[in-house]
């Protein structure tokens, strides 16, 4: 990756509009000067997530995640600076020059990924293009895909003959490389032949846009049914969401995802308007895979099929989901379809109808009875991991006999125990005790220390929404430094009035001398908070991004510094004045001095 120079970056900070970009994400609302949001970075009930078009910064007063567009673009896509300023550079058309050579392994998986972005544009040109893909065109239109999602998933086509390895050696790659990135297999003989043929392609795309790998369906009988790119140096399953990057846009805005079987669900949901729809490569979702997802959403819907094999995937993802602590709904498909075949014969309103993905809580989710009687479009509306296990369970065992509740107890205590929210946990021991019968104490005591006991429950539910290790607290910076800060950087021309013993902390100093260090034209928010260390950073953040006004901040400034002299001067003399006469000689002009120093700051003599 190429290191970026400071011009350059000034230059992607001028071209960019951070409400623009944040807007992309999250549902923004003016609010005087500046504009709202609920934050991307945590689940919140009132917004307190702020972006300032002035300053082009953001600040979220609730987490106390803060910084400028760079900043927000790491966070949210979990990039490096590098990386970040890189898709910026894209996005704004700057061109970012290389200033050190790239090593060996960097220099590989960059030519794989062009290898695949070749493959890939090679098979969609097969599909829409070659007289031998008339059987994949008709199995195209027999499956429903639109244009729009032919091109927008670039769909493709391998013939059963191969021809990408010799188009791609002609292209300059060579055929090791090939080899290495799965998009070709050696034969017996030694030579090389397509690793892909008389197959249906989905071109598999990471988070960044990247194209990483394939996946191939037969259209016939053939086995396997779906075959998957081998794992390369840029190709890990277990990290790949298919058609989560193709939705980015969407699941960060709505801040949830639909999590389903395969690539035709995807396609369906993204077609029919449902375009926070994703899947695993034909994996239980991960750990790593849920800690992707986290990025972007705070609740996934996981939809798959009724049948067994279906529903048990559905609950090893949800509880991958819930120990990253994200809130999980899990949905069946009615009717023994899977979301392709109802989106396809009924449309969207009956599949989020069966999810309830459109509802918003209500009282009923929480009635202990567990009695679902949200009903919309005819469909019993999706619930929660704990209850559609419990319920799974139950079915299986036919009987609720003592030992089939101890078992399912036991069950569903594994699950419980995932969650890292403790109110959570405890509502759940609550809901299941109620449901099987049986006392909470005992499942409590089940559960041993990792269930939250009853006399814990308030301590529980207070720890749990607290932000730890708030980077402002870090900064250890007194209120009376806060407030004169917070009016210093709406004039920040002012700081040559500071004197160094105007504040108290370290920390409100450092501030000051790198908002005196930085050029003051234009926009030079981002610019302070880059010469700042992270404690100093998320202070400032919070500042830059306050939206107290004043009709004269100089004259308040000037207004704070001299009141904060004069208390200052007052704690100096005042010992002096109040030793006078016990064997001191009296000074009277210092007298006078304390006498008009109360006067003027608590307004009465002593």
């Amino acid at each position: 990756m190429a290191l970026i120079s400071p011009e350059t970056l000034e230059l992607i900070r001028t071209r960019l509009d951070i409400v623009e970009l944040v807007g992309e994400c999250v549902q923004l609302t003016r609010t005087g000067r500046s504009l709202k949001a609920r934050c991307p970075f945590h689940q919140e009930r009132s917004p307190s997530f702020i972006v300032s078009p002035e300053r082009q910064t953001f600040h979220c007063f609730g987490c106390g995640e803060g910084g400028d567009a760079f900043s927000f673009v790491m966070k949210t896509e979990n990039l490096t600076f590098t990386e970040a300023a890189e898709k910026l550079a894209a996005r704004v058309g700057v061109k970012i020059e290389a200033d050190r050579e790239l090593g060996p392994q960097e220099k590989e998986r960059l030519k794989m990924r062009e290898a695949n972005e070749f493959a890939a544009q090679h098979y969609h040109n097969l599909l829409k293009k070659d007289p031998g893909a008339q059987l994949a065109r008709a199995y195209a239109a027999k499956r429903h895909l639109s244009k729009a999602s032919v091109d927008g998933f670039l769909l493709g086509y391998a013939p059963r003959n191969g021809a990408l390895v010799a188009a791609a050696v002609k292209n300059g790659f060579a055929s090791d490389l090939l080899l290495r990135c799965g998009l070709a297999a050696r034969r017996a003989d030694g030579s090389f032949r397509d690793y892909f043929f008389d197959r249906f392609i989905f071109p598999i795309r990471d988070v960044k846009g990247v194209f990483v790998g394939f996946g191939g369906r037969t259209m016939g009988d053939g086995e396997p049914k779906y075959l998957n790119s081998p794992e390369s140096p840029v190709f890990n399953k277990s990290r790949v969401l298919y058609g989560l990057y193709e939705g980015l846009a969407e699941t960060r805005k709505a801040r949830k995802a639909h999590l389903m079987e395969g690539y035709m669900d995807v396609i369906a949901a993204h077609q029919h308007g449902l375009k926070n729809a994703c899947a695993p490569l034909g994996t239980a979702l991960t750990a790593e895979h849920a800690a992707l997802i986290k990025r972007y959403a705070e609740k996934i819907f996981v939809v798959f099929d009724a049948d067994a094999a279906g529903q048990t995937a559905a609950v090893r993802g949800a509880e991958a989901a819930i120990a990253a602590g994200i809130q999980v709904l899990v949905g069946t498909v009615p009717e023994g379809k899977d979301p392709d075949e109802l989106l396809h014969s009924k449309g969207l309103a009956a599949l989020e109808g069966a999810l309830g993905s459109g509802l918003e809580p209500t009282p009923q989710d929480f009635d202990p009875s567990w009695r679902y009687e949200r009903i919309k479009g005819g469909y019993e509306t999706s619930k929660d991991l704990v209850e559609f296990k419990t319920e799974l369970l139950i079915k299986k065992a036919g009987e609720l006999t003592p030992e089939a509740k101890s078992a399912i107890a036991k069950e569903i205590l594994i699950t419980i125990v995932q969650s890292p929210d403790d109110v959570v946990k405890d509502e759940w021991v609550r809901r299941l005790a109620a449901r099987l019968g049986i006392t909470e104490d005992s499942l409590r005591r089940a559960g041993g220390k990792a269930i939250p006991q009853s006399n814990r429950r308030l301590a529980a539910a207070g720890s749990s929404t607290q932000p730890k290790d708030n980077p402002i607290m870090a900064a250890a910076m007194p209120p009376s430094d806060l407030q004169l800060l917070g009016v210093l950087l709406k004039t920040p021309a002012l700081t040559s009035e500071l004197q160094s013993d105007d504040l108290e902390s370290a920390s409100a100093r450092e501030i000051v001398a790198a908002l005196r260090s930085i050029p003051l034209k234009g926009t030079w928010g981002p610019r302070l908070l880059d010469a700042l260390q992270p404690a100093e950073r998320a202070a400032a953040s919070r500042l830059l991004n306050d939206d107290l006004a004043y009709d004269d901040p100089a004259g308040v400034l000037r207004a704070m510094l001299d009141k904060r002299r004069r208390l200052k001067r007052l704690k100096e003399i005042e010992p002096l004045v109040l030793s006078m006469g016990a064997g001191r000689p009296v000074d009277a002009g210092l007298r006078d001095e304390y006498q008009r120093l109360v006067v003027e700051l608590k307004g009465t003599k002593r």
